[in-house]
């Protein structure tokens, strides 16, 4: 945007109010959330090997992610989306691997529009920047997959 440009570590202009926020960083939170139960049903069900070693290294970062997501909207006063109405066992995997790996592509893709979008919108400064690291972490994650689906 012109305004980051310009104005490099400064903001000025209207943000969107701390209720705004949690409204919606709470969906992010959700899509996070339920993303790393696929990507955990997925590693339960696999035999192991360099892709699902690189795979749990990545969740780690995205549960850190959960959690600095959480404390933006602890920060704001309300109460972060915590994934307890969600089922492990709700995250079944196909056996056939090559289809999880695509539907698992699938999802992050989906996640990574989601957060772009996210992104956009005039959040104040420190919550701009966490959801870009979110974004970011999402990318690295969907260009693993990618590289082997290919």
């Amino acid at each position: 945007m012109l305004k980051d440009l310009l104005l490099q570590k400064g903001w000025a202009g209207k943000t969107i109010s701390r209720a705004e926020t949690v409204d919606r960083v709470n969906p992010v939170i959700h899509r996070l959330i339920a993303l790393n139960q696929h990507y955990d049903a997925f590693l339960r069900s696999s035999q192991g090997g360099g892709l699902d070693a690189q795979l749990a290294s990545l969740q780690k970062t995205a549960r850190a992610d959960v959690g600095k997501l959480a404390e933006t909207v602890f920060s704001c006063g309300g109460t972060p989306y915590n994934g307890t109405d969600l089922e492990p066992s709700s995250f079944a995997v196909d056996n056939n691997r090559p289809a999880a790996l695509t539907a698992l592509r699938d999802l992050e893709a989906s996640f990574v529009d989601f957060v772009a979008d996210e992104v956009n919108v005039e959040h104040q400064m420190r919550t701009r920047a966490i959801l870009a690291v979110v974004k970011a972490n999402a990318e690295a994650r969907l260009k693993l997959l990618q590289e082997h689906i290919r």
